[in-house]
């Protein structure tokens, strides 16, 4: 197969250039032109079928040779065949000589086996009656010896059942002693543990009892404080109100008095308007002044609110806390 390579590369070129002559003179307008490239292309078309049929009998060839080769092969492979017949031929005679030995090596055996165990039989029968005779006489003196071991434990049962019916009534008065004693025990660690319970709930109840003393005394001192704190704006709240009426008064009486003065009256419709003004100020003072008291006073009590949560809360916190405490201490 490396001849035909050459032939192929050799080839292509070829075929390659005479289709490019071949167009270059389908395209030419000269007829002495077209008549040259078609002689340079039949030149080149011969090269081409030349190298064609160099390259069709290289193929042959190398069939050819593929073709002796492989009968060769198949010779061989015979002859290895015929050899390994004629091995298996000789490997089965072999086994059919050894098969036929041990069979007769087997035969012997088995008679000299079946000799020996007659023997062994014979001997066998032979001692067992000298056994049978011997275990006669060994029963009859194991029964005397047994009659007389009866006997003897028999009566080491009796004595032996005494001194567990003795032994088990000692043990019934010591167990009837040790439960009484172990419920007097009980009853009085329980009675122990009902005075620790009562006395632990007690000890419980008495710091909750305190903690509501304490803070209905605070309660109680700062509803007082609140009281007086309401108290003061009152009072505060009264005086700022004498203060703005007499303010007010003072106010429209020299308002009177400078509009006397500059000829205006009182009930005129520019004086009566600044009358009205300061009137209407000082109720806006008033507006004013009372809405800051009233969250003061809504602050005292929310500040008041918030201390009996609080002790509320502080109280619950206390009897969870007792409780878990009583739960991890006794249960």
């Amino acid at each position: 197969m490396g001849g035909i390579t050459p032939l192929v590369t050799t080839a292509l070129p070829l075929a390659g250039s005479v289709v490019s002559t071949v167009r270059s003179a389908s395209t030419g307008s000269n007829t002495s032109a077209q008549q040259a490239a078609a002689q340079q292309a039949a030149a080149q078309q011969a090269a081409a079928q030349q190298a064609a049929a160099e390259l069709e009998y290289k193929r042959q060839q190398d069939a050819a040779r593929a073709q002796l080769e492989a009968e060769a092969l198949a010779y061989q492979k015979q002859k290895d065949a015929a050899a390994a017949a004629a091995a298996a031929a000789a490997l089965e005679a072999q086994r059919q000589k050894d098969t036929a030995a041990a069979t007769a090596a087997a035969t012997a055996l088995e008679t000299q086996r079946q000799q020996e165990a007659s023997r062994l039989a014979a001997e066998q029968a032979a001692l067992e009656r000298k056994y049978a005779e011997e275990r006669a006489a060994s029963d009859r003196a194991a029964a005397a010896d047994a009659a007389a071991r009866q006997q003897q434990a028999q009566l080491a049962e009796e004595a032996q059942a005494r001194e567990w019916a003795r032994q088990d009534l000692l043990r019934q008065q010591d167990a009837e002693i040790q439960r009484q004693k172990e419920e007097a025990a009980r009853i009085a660690a329980e009675q122990a543990r009902a005075n620790e319970i009562e006395s632990y709930r007690a000890s419980q109840e008495q710091t909750l009892a305190q903690l509501r003393l304490s803070q209905d005394a605070a309660y109680q001192a700062q509803e007082k404080e609140s009281q007086a704190q309401l108290a003061q704006l009152a009072a505060a709240a009264d005086a700022a109100e004498k203060r703005r009426v007499e303010a007010l008064r003072q106010s429209l009486s020299k308002t009177r008095a400078s509009l006397g003065a500059r000829g205006v009256s009182a009930t005129d419709g520019s004086g009566e308007a600044i009358l009205l003004g300061l009137t209407k100020d000082t109720d806006s003072d008033r507006q004013n002044a009372q809405a800051v008291d009233q969250l003061k006073k809504q602050a005292i009590q929310q500040n008041l609110d918030a201390v009996k949560r609080r002790n509320l809360l502080e109280q619950t916190q206390l009897a969870d806390r007792q409780k878990l405490e009583f739960l991890s201490k006794y249960f």
